[in-house]
């Protein structure tokens, strides 16, 4: 049985419980995670039966035929593909679970007004539930993510005379550059590049600012390697650090550290997030610390678990998630360190290895 197709079951066992007859999966993540198509077009029906359709249109003909693992049939549609969903669902089928935060409004009305006799039920978190614990082949893929992400840094960093005044959008094109030239796909996000007081700006998007003798330097950066994303945040200094910079490094670095030891299976994300943030209180800088402390990353950059104060979830071997604190100074600077950290069965495994103190460019 292919990972797809067992997938797929377990997806099944879910709409058993729920006593639910299918399922319409619209998510491109998800469609992804349940058949191994990559299209940007088309749905995936999957009935408790075990029978599954993906939909999509002529440009992915060959595409899905290439992609798409086990028992799966493949209609390609010509025109809006809910106009066939009355062909493919089955007369047996009387509720069809839909993910009702990926479909419009638009398209709703559509799937109601294509299959008039069914029950359209909405859920929340369908397949995201199941993605959440990866596999070893899911485990090795954000590992090689990671990978690429750490070894484009590095040629990055070599390769800027840091003196020289670059400008935030010259780091940030040439560490894309190299992201996609080390073997990424598509970015997970676009790199962050920040200097001097913009580091205080937690997503800044990067500009025509020169980064100066003096200024602390964050970059946030990603790759994705067959479809699975890494994440990466780390701060430098041009030349020697202000004791200020220093200062907030080593609060957040103490942080991050003791944060990444509590990542443990069993343990509550929001306990996490208390570990990280009660350092910050006890140093009285919680109040320049805004954002969660992680979340979770694979098919998606941001996926579950989260790790913030009012996350309701527990951590489960497999989840693979951030470490992120951080503390921004309003008009000053901001420091964050963010790695990339696996659940095991005997504890966290830290996936990223770069440096983490403060390194002077």
């Amino acid at each position: 049985m292919s990972v797809h197709a067992k997938r797929r079951l377990a997806l099944e066992s879910v709409l058993e419980t729920a006593g639910h007859d299918a399922a319409l999966i619209t998510q491109r993540a998800n469609i992804r995670y349940l058949s191994g198509f990559t299209g940007s077009s088309g749905a995936l029906l999957i009935a408790r039966s075990g029978a599954s359709t993906l939909l999509t249109d002529f440009r992915y003909d060959e595409q899905a035929n290439d992609e798409v693992q086990g028992p799966t049939r493949i209609c390609i549609t010509r025109g809006v593909w809910m106009a066939t969903l009355p062909d493919v669902i089955g007369e047996q089928t009387r509720s069809v679970v839909f993910e009702s935060d990926h479909l419009t409004v638009a398209d709703h009305k559509r799937l109601v007004e294509a299959i008039p006799d069914v029950d359209c039920a909405p859920i929340t978190d369908l397949v995201g539930g199941l993605r959440r614990s990866k596999d070893a082949t899911e485990i090795e893929a954000i590992e090689r993510a990671v990978s690429v992400a750490e070894e484009a840094l590095e040629r990055t960093l070599a390769a800027i005379d840091w003196h020289d005044r670059p400008t935030e959008r010259r780091v940030a094109g040439l560490l894309e550059s190299e992201l996609r030239q080390g073997g990424s796909e598509t970015l997970p996000f676009e790199v962050i590049a920040a200097g001097g007081p913009r580091t205080a700006l937690p997503h800044a998007t990067p500009t025509d600012r020169c980064i100066e003798a003096g200024d602390l330097v964050l970059l946030d950066f990603g790759a994705r390697v067959d479809g699975y994303c890494s994440d990466i945040t780390r701060t430098f200094v041009v030349g020697t650090p202000e004791y200020w910079q220093a200062t907030i490094h080593r609060q957040v670095l103490e942080a991050q550290t003791l944060g990444r030891a509590a990542v443990t299976s069993g343990a509550a994300c929001r306990d996490v997030d208390a570990v990280t943030r009660g350092v910050l209180v006890r140093h009285e800088v919680d109040r320049y610390f805004g954002h969660s402390t992680g979340h979770g990353i694979g098919l998606e950059v941001h996926e579950g678990p989260s790790l913030s104060s009012k996350s309701e979830d527990t951590l489960v071997p497999g989840n693979v998630v951030t470490l992120e604190p951080g503390v921004y100074l309003p008009n000053q600077g901001g420091v964050r360190i963010e790695d990339d950290v696996l659940v095991g069965e005997e504890g966290p495994r830290t996936l990223t290895n770069l440096p983490r103190e403060l390194i002077q460019l």
